[in-house]
């Protein structure tokens, strides 16, 4: 005996969810290995961003800043912090584009600007990659 056709369709949607769990899953591990690192153009020092682009080491690799004016010196860090912060935005990007849903802006996901009903309106929809389309059903 087969279900009714409502069983049917709740299945096909809790298998659906399921197979966005599992990709949301990868995505969040292949996010939690990604760091970055950027050295000064003048190799001063170097910085290693998180996939947030929270600073985690900051290295000096010569006894120059010592003598540097602040200003100068402050320029350098921000400078190489901003390379490292771009670096690993980049690669969230990389990471997040196999398995963002059409129609949702990358960047905003990426600065953390991205609303989370487009992303549950695109599972709906069954645009997340792999999904079969939800209103073909």
């Amino acid at each position: 005996m087969t279900g009714s056709p409502l069983q049917a369709r709740m299945e096909a949607d809790l298998a659906r969810l399921q197979e966005a769990r599992e990709q949301a899953r990868a995505a969040r591990e292949s996010l939690d290995g990604i760091s970055a690192t950027a050295t000064a153009r003048d190799r001063l020092l170097s910085v290693t961003v998180d996939a947030r682009g929270i600073v985690q080491d900051v290295r000096f690799h010569t006894t120059r800043y010592r003598s540097m004016a602040a200003a100068e010196l402050s320029a350098a860090v921000l400078e190489t912090i901003g390379r490292a912060q771009e670096e690993a935005a980049e690669e969230m990007r990389s990471a997040l584009a196999p398995v963002m849903p059409d129609g949702i802006d990358l960047d905003a996901a990426v600065e953390g600007h991205s609303r989370h009903d487009e992303m549950l309106d695109a599972f709906v929809r069954g645009c997340l990659p792999g999904q079969q389309d939800a209103t073909a059903d």
